[in-house]
């Protein structure tokens, strides 16, 4: 008996443990002045896109789940609306897929995703890695623009308002009329 209880202390010991270690080594979301961490996602035709052969253009990030598609979208029009003639600039909208039930086959979401495309490239992010990294927000859209050099400028979790939409633009707008340093 007790061996017992010590086994069981042991096992609640060290399950508190790998808890703590957990909280101690989870790191920090991504802020303005970093690096933005590297990726590879596919989009609805399942062609390969990654973060760092995109070097050389501004990218903004647009995450979410599909509970925000509504605000997502916003943020992807607006955006489509001053640069889709940009060649120095895209957008993405990465989705996060990784609470889609285990019936939705990835097929049908591809298939419906071809039939109704946001307004910018969607990225499917089936196990949440994307958006873990990126600690993004639930209930909001998590924004990052990324510079030309792979370097944060800015980043918000916030729905889609006019006042947010105009410091992103002059964000963009500087950097593209920085030179292009890869």
């Amino acid at each position: 008996m007790k061996l017992f209880i010590a086994a069981t202390v042991s096992i609640i010991f060290l399950g508190m443990l790998a808890a703590f270690a957990d909280k101690q080594t989870k790191t920090a979301p991504p802020k303005v002045g970093d690096t933005a961490p590297d990726w590879t996602l596919q989009d609805a035709e399942e062609k390969d896109h990654t973060l760092k052969k995109l070097r050389g253009k501004v990218v903004f990030l647009i995450m979410g789940t599909g509970k925000i598609r509504e605000e997502t979208g916003k943020w992807a029009k607006a955006f489509q609306k001053d640069y889709q003639k940009q060649t120095k600039v895209t957008a993405y909208i990465i989705a996060n897929l990784r609470s889609v039930p285990w019936f939705i086959s990835k097929g049908f979401i591809r298939n419906r995703l071809k039939k109704d495309p946001p307004a910018v490239e969607l990225l499917l992010d089936w196990k949440g890695e994307v958006h873990k990294r990126y600690q993004t927000e639930e209930k909001k859209p998590t924004l990052y623009l990324i510079s030309q050099k792979g370097i944060i400028v800015f980043h918000r979790k916030a729905d889609f308002e006019p006042e947010i939409h105009n410091e992103l633009k002059k964000e963009i707008n500087r950097l593209l009329a920085t030179p292009d340093v890869k």
